[in-house]
């Protein structure tokens, strides 16, 4: 979740607080303004803490975006400054107000240290947050969307979790566990920690994509397709968000059961699998026979742009288990048509 979405949404909660009587239009006028001039409403030391944190996220990843076109040699060493500079930013806006979980989370991210220990790292911050939420009587790790809806004031556990910046920055921790842990082989820690985030109503996530993901390397097959109806909208309880579409659409789960059909040896359903990968994944081809680099999780997962951006992302994050799937590129890249589909998206897109 953008901090450009969560902060407006998390000043306009404490401002309407205070203010209990206004109208409806009020209301709506006061949404408008702070979209618009939102330094107005931060009158509080944590509101102009998130701020700031806003203000160096983003510079953070305009700066990455216009790197794109450097040399290899140029953009390792203006990253490696960006990110000094950036963390220099963040340890100042912690200093001021550690509760901006996500300044101390992507601190630790852009640390140039071994997973072993930024996942260490990323423990201690999930469980020093964890408490923090805990000391709300309306939080529980155990209720079904992390928040009794009788103890809420009136709002519901989709609005308070879309709101509270301390919530927000507990389920990011968890996402960046998940998926560090995804990209280390620690598959059942992943599903776990991604299992929790899918729980969380009013945060629009890809968590499923983990789970889905660590279960096709742990060759589970009833606990994959479990997971895929569980997760579907149409499923009594969902508890994915509305309008995130239908979970068997996502490049996740089809490229997931491509991987689960091939790793269980059955070569046929396998085909069959990645034929309708490549086909209903825009890009899908190309990302699987074409690593191509994608810019880190700054704390996770982007919003995207366009379509292939999902593809792009599903593959990259299997990357540790297709590399360690033998033969499975070249496997993909002999199967009829696959190759053309690449080969027509990368000269559509100028790849």
């Amino acid at each position: 979740m953008e901090p450009r979405e969560y902060v407006p949404a998390y000043l306009e909660r404490e401002y309407l607080a205070s203010h209990e009587d206004l109208t409806p239009a009020a209301c709506r006028l006061v949404h408008d303004e702070i979209m618009r001039d939102p330094t107005r409403y931060a009158t509080s030391d944590h509101a102009r803490a998130l701020l700031s944190y806003a203000r160096v996220h983003e510079g953070l990843m305009f700066e990455l975006d216009r790197m794109e076109e450097l040399s290899d040699q140029e953009f390792d060493k203006r990253r490696e400054r960006l990110f000094a500079d950036t963390r220099a930013k963040l340890r100042e806006i912690v200093a001021a107000d550690r509760l901006c979980v996500d300044a101390q989370l992507v601190n630790i991210l852009l640390a140039d240290v071994p997973i072993d220990a930024c996942l260490n790292d990323l423990m201690q911050l999930e469980d020093s947050v964890r408490t923090q939420l805990q000391a709300d009587p309306a939080f529980s790790d155990d209720a079904p969307h992390f928040w009794h809806e009788d103890r809420l004031a009136g709002i519901t556990a989709a609005e308070r979790t879309g709101t509270d910046p301390t919530m927000i920055g507990w389920l990011h921790t968890l996402e960046a566990i998940s998926q560090l842990s995804l990209a280390s082989a620690r598959y059942r820690a992943a599903a776990e920690y991604a299992r929790k985030v899918m729980r969380a109503q009013g945060y629009r996530n890809h968590a499923v994509g983990t789970v889905l993901l660590a279960l096709a390397r742990l060759e589970d097959e009833e606990g994959f397709f479990a997971v895929a109806q569980q997760a579907s909208p149409q499923a009594p309880g969902a508890e994915q968000d509305e309008g995130a579409g239908s979970v068997e659409d996502s490049p996740w789960y089809l490229l997931g059961r491509t991987l689960l059909l091939y790793k269980l040896g059955r070569r046929k359903n396998a085909r069959r699998a990645l034929k309708d990968f490549a086909a209903r994944c825009e890009g899908g081809a190309f990302f699987l026979l074409n690593p191509t680099y994608l810019t880190p999780y700054l704390p996770v997962r982007p919003p995207v742009r366009e379509a292939w951006e999902l593809s792009h992302q599903a593959v990259w994050e299997a990357d540790g288990i297709i590399v360690d799937t033998p033969d499975f590129c070249a496997w993909a890249a002999s199967i009829e048509g696959i190759e053309d589909i690449s080969e027509n998206f990368a000269h559509q897109y100028g790849f």
